[in-house]
């Protein structure tokens, strides 16, 4: 009896130590379904030509937000499942596309982003039900063994951040407008330090706005402006109507 169960307990762990290669073989040499593949790439090309060619600004974020569609549309047909979340070769150029369009709007201020929200909630609810529905239909051996729930959370979140990103930058590229010209005084200044740099900022009162603004600058900007010094911010009413704005030190004379 003890023998049996000694050669029973050896199988499981044999077949156990097989399933889970066989699982990271077939994730390491599985090739790419170019159905989630190609408009993962997509982002990424739309991104790196919203930072780059600002005549392409416009189509390049349309063409974001159609990606994301099809993408969806994709996952949901394909015959073939992948996992987007765990799979590396869609996943991270997603991820960068994402931190490219976040780190460009960020270098103008929007202090209000409710009209924002709304509209990446609009883009959550076009595109988040079918890539939820294609990582269910994911086999265990597609998706690294780990918990639906767990690629689930991922999932969602990767999609809010990317919704917000494109609402936010969208509101900017797409305003044709001419904005207009306001009088600040710089009321402080500060820095964030960190290990690989540090962030500058200025807080000015504006004439005619009832709060102050925060104001992200460069190192070289900082160090040449003071507290008490009158900076030039241009306000654009965004074309998703969350206002917001730029800055420049007057010119002299």
């Amino acid at each position: 009896i003890r023998r049996q169960r000694q050669m029973c307990i050896r199988d499981s762990c044999r077949r156990g130590r097989n399933d889970v290669a066989k699982s990271n073989k077939f994730l390491g040499k599985n090739p790419p379904n170019p159905a989630v593949a190609l408009p993962a790439w997509g982002m990424l090309i739309m991104a790196l030509a919203l930072v780059f060619l600002p005549s392409l600004r416009t189509a390049a974020l349309i063409l974001y937000a159609a990606d994301w569609l099809a993408l969806g549309i994709a996952a949901l047909t394909a015959k073939r499942k992948q996992s987007l979340v765990n799979y590396w070769g869609s996943c991270v150029p997603i991820v960068v596309a994402i931190v490219l369009l976040n780190f460009w709007y960020r270098r103008y201020t929007t202090p209000w982003m409710r009209n924002i929200f709304l509209v990446a909630l609009g883009f959550v609810l076009l595109t988040l039900p079918m890539l939820l529905i294609a990582e269910k239909q994911v086999p265990n051996m597609r998706a690294g063994r780990e918990k639906y729930w767990l690629r689930a959370v991922a999932l969602t979140m990767l999609v809010f951040l990317a919704a917000i990103s494109w609402a936010a930058a969208s509101n900017i590229a797409f305003d044709q407008s001419a904005g207009s010209l306001r009088t600040a005084c710089i009321t402080e200044k500060w820095r964030n330090s960190s290990r690989t740099g540090g962030q500058y900022h200025i807080r000015v009162a504006v004439e005619g706005l009832a709060e102050s603004l925060n104001l992200d600058v460069g190192r070289k900007a900082y160090r040449r402006l003071s507290e008490g010094d009158n900076v030039t911010v241009t306000e654009y009413p965004g074309f998703w109507g969350a206002l917001y704005y730029t800055w420049e030190i007057p010119q002299s004379p």
